[in-house]
């Protein structure tokens, strides 16, 4: 009887120990997805964040802005252009206004992170950031 209790108490010892393993191991790969997933985002806002900077620095220095924004490759639709990288989106929205001898476009060029969740279709894309642009041009006068 005594062999009996003593295997039986090695055996829920065992049995102790894959559960603490088993639980250990699920909080592991957690991590490790959490961490490989913060690592692609991280690579996808560098990406965006170099796109964004090019655009506004175009923006800048474009002649027309509706022409140049056609030429790299945005779409408009209700005053935005926007344009699809894979990963994410960039968003183009400005206006302009009289100021002075000419007229200030004041515009936002903002990338969003593509929320791909199989599970919840409606959740929107998230917001990576906004870069604020500007441009002056002056009106010729005779």
């Amino acid at each position: 009887m005594r062999n009996r209790n003593r295997s039986n108490v090695l055996l829920v010892e065992i049995l102790i120990a894959v559960l603490f393993f088993m639980l250990s191991a699920t909080v592991l790969v957690k991590v490790f997805v959490t961490a490989r997933n913060m690592t692609v985002r991280s690579g996808v806002e560098s990406v965006a964040v170099v796109e964004a900077q090019n655009v506004a620095e175009t923006l800048y220095a474009a002649a027309d802005i509706d022409q140049t924004l056609k030429d790299m490759g945005f779409s408009s639709s209700h005053g935005a252009w926007s344009k699809d990288c894979g990963d994410y989106s960039l968003y183009v929205m400005g206006s302009y206004r009289d100021a002075g001898a000419g007229s200030l476009w004041t515009g936002e060029v903002s990338a969003f992170y593509k929320l791909r969740n199989p599970d919840n279709a409606r959740q929107e894309d998230e917001q990576l950031f906004a870069l604020a642009c500007t441009r002056y041009e002056e009106v010729e006068q005779q």
